[in-house]
C-alpha cells in the first residue's frame, strides 16, 4: 500500500463529512459540521471496541502515532492531520502493518473537536511540535489557544492528561499562559522525554540543537 493509493473522495464542490477506510473527511470551509451524525467510537465505522482513546493532533507523517499505536494493541488511537498529503502516509503506514487501533481524521483540530467529538470521551491528548508560526503577524495561527485548550478540556475525561511538545521556547510560553489562565488544567511534573516516542521532527531539531521543551496537564473538571 502506498500513499498515492488513498484517493479524496470527493470533489470541492460536493465535499462533505465522510468517514471511508479509516478516514474521516471534515472539510475545510464548510458549514454543517454539526448535520454529521458521529458515529460512537464502538462502531464497526471507527474502532469496533470500547477500549481507551488516545488522540494526536499535528500528527504529520504519523511516525509517533503509528509507533504508538504498534506498541500499546489495547489502546484505540485517533491522528489528526489537515495536510491531505500527510494523511496518505499515516494511512499508508497503517494499512501495511495491519493496524485497527489506529483512526485518522483529515481536518482541521478545533474543528474536528467542536463538531465530532462527545464530552469525555477520550483520555489523552498530545501536540507534537507543531507550527509556531514564529512571526508576531501570524501568531494568531498557533493551534494552542484559549478555544483549543477549553474544547481540549471538555473532550477528556476527567483526569485525562495534555501532552504538549515544541522546540520554540516563545510557542512554549504561550502554551504555558494559556493553561495557567484555566482552573481545569493542572501542571503536571516533566517525565524524561527519552521515553515519549521520537518522529522527525524531533530528531531535526535535536541533530539542530534545539532545547525540547516537554509540557504536561491534568484535567481536573468536576473533581472536588
Amino acid at each position: 500500500m502506498r500513499p498515492k493509493d488513498l484517493k479524496f473522495p470527493f470533489s470541492w464542490e460536493k465535499r462533505h463529512p465522510l468517514i471511508s477506510k479509516g478516514v474521516l473527511y471534515v472539510p475545510e470551509y464548510y458549514k454543517n459540521h454539526d448535520q454529521f451524525l458521529m458515529p460512537p467510537f464502538e462502531d464497526a465505522s471507527l474502532f469496533g471496541n470500547d477500549q481507551k482513546v488516545f488522540i494526536e493532533f499535528c500528527s504529520g507523517n504519523g511516525e509517533w502515532i503509528f509507533n504508538k499505536a504498534l506498541e500499546n494493541p489495547k489502546i484505540n488511537w485517533i491522528a489528526v492531520e489537515m495536510q491531505f498529503k500527510r494523511v496518505r502516509k499515516i494511512f499508508s503506514k497503517r494499512e501495511n502493518a495491519g493496524l485497527s487501533n489506529l483512526f485518522i481524521v483529515a481536518g482541521e483540530a478545533l474543528t474536528f473537536m467542536r463538531s465530532y467529538l462527545k464530552d469525555d470521551s477520550c483520555h489523552a491528548a498530545y501536540v507534537n511540535f507543531p507550527d509556531p508560526w514564529p512571526k508576531d503577524r501570524h501568531a494568531k495561527h498557533r493551534l494552542i489557544r484559549e478555544s483549543f485548550a477549553l474544547e481540549l478540556g471538555r473532550i477528556l475525561a476527567p483526569f485525562g492528561t495534555a501532552e504538549f511538545v515544541t522546540d520554540d521556547l516563545t510557542y512554549a510560553k504561550q502554551m504555558m499562559g494559556v493553561m495557567a489562565k484555566l482552573p481545569i488544567w493542572s501542571n503536571v511534573e516533566k517525565l524524561p522525554f527519552d521515553n515519549y516516542g521520537t518522529s522527525f521532527f524531533e530528531r531535526l531539531w535535536r541533530q539542530k540543537g534545539r532545547v525540547i521543551n516537554h509540557l504536561k496537564y491534568s484535567n481536573q473538571k468536576n473533581v472536588n
